[in-house]
């Protein structure tokens, strides 16, 4: 197989912190593999590096994003991004079939104490990407965006702020020792971020199951995180399960959820979301006499052009 510097022009990112930016159209990475690595989108400045070409970044702890251009790679703190430069043109899905397997088969060598270098990631051997195996056929696999301008004339929205206890009933979940649990059909919600907040399969009884709910975390570094469950589930007691005071529609219980995500901010691992918290915590809704307009949440989330493939795994 070949080796990374054989196959890519291996160049280390430069840029000045995010914070010093101001927002623009150029896609800024940073270290994770959440939404792609992309923290924002930002106005170059002179100190900046920015890369005009499709290639993969590598973060310190050699996850591989494909990115396309133009994009700026962390480059400051001593902890630099690195962006692979094809030699030889390469495909999205030959760069993704790269990146994927070196998420999967050389990440594991790097951690916090051993951080990816050119030095350390150059010889480092991959399948020859010429050869992969694949098609990503995304265009296709991506809906169709369209100009929402003639509709959002039809309707402005008005805000209110809504206390969740006047929306939900909210209550932690029932099990506290999962290990208690013997193994069964149930998926069985905790606080954390990956398979939607499911961490394993439960027998539980009848009346813990729940379906088509929120739950809200309370703690982790996930505090405030809700996600939605459109299937019987069972929780654990470090989340809050949402039961609507009065039925509510699934683009109502979405942009809930969406509120609640762009206040997480507030809390963390050291600043836990208790219920008494939680329960006076309120979201931002579009409202009309006094109560909450679904009408206009359904109006606001349509706009969306993942609206449909959204609501077709949820409804």
């Amino acid at each position: 197989m070949p080796s990374l510097e054989t196959v890519f022009t291996l160049h280390n990112a430069r840029s000045v912190a995010l914070g010093r930016h101001k927002a623009g159209d150029v896609a800024y990475v940073t270290n994770g593999l959440k939404r792609n690595g992309i923290v924002g989108f930002v106005k170059p400045l002179p100190g900046d590096r920015a890369f005009d070409f499709l290639g993969i970044v590598l973060s310190t702890f050699c996850e591989a994003t494909v990115q396309v251009p133009p994009f700026i790679a962390r480059g400051n703190g001593g902890s630099g991004l690195m962006v692979l430069e094809p030699k030889e043109k390469l495909t999205v899905a030959q760069l993704g079939y790269t990146a994927a397997y070196i998420n999967e088969a050389i990440r594991w060598r790097f951690s916090w104490s051993r951080q990816a270098t050119i030095s350390r990631v150059r010889r480092l051997e991959i399948p020859e990407p010429a050869q992969a195996p694949v098609r990503l056929l995304i265009r296709k696999a991506l809906p169709t965006l369209f100009d929402t301008g003639a509709a959002a004339a039809h309707w402005k929205a008005t805000f209110k702020p809504f206390p969740l206890d006047a929306l939900y009933t909210l209550k932690p979940g029932d099990f506290h020792n999962t290990s208690a649990l013997s193994a069964g059909p149930t998926p069985l919600v905790s606080c954390g971020d990956r398979n939607n907040g499911i961490v394993r399969r439960v027998a539980v009884p009848e009346e813990t199951v729940y379906d088509h709910r929120l739950t809200i975390s309370f703690n982790g570094m996930n505090t405030l995180t809700a996600k939605y469950h459109p299937y019987p589930f069972a929780a654990k007691d470090d989340v809050a399960v949402c039961t609507p005071r009065r039925p509510l529609r699934l683009a109502t219980e979405a942009l809930v959820q969406v509120m609640l995500g762009r206040e997480r901010w507030r809390y963390s691992f050291y600043r836990k979301c208790f219920m008494e918290r939680l329960r006076r915590f309120a979201v931002s809704l579009p409202a009309k006499g006094g109560e909450v307009d679904e009408d206009t949440v359904a109006a606001i989330m349509s706009t969306s052009p993942y609206w449909g493939l959204y609501t077709q795994h949820l409804a």
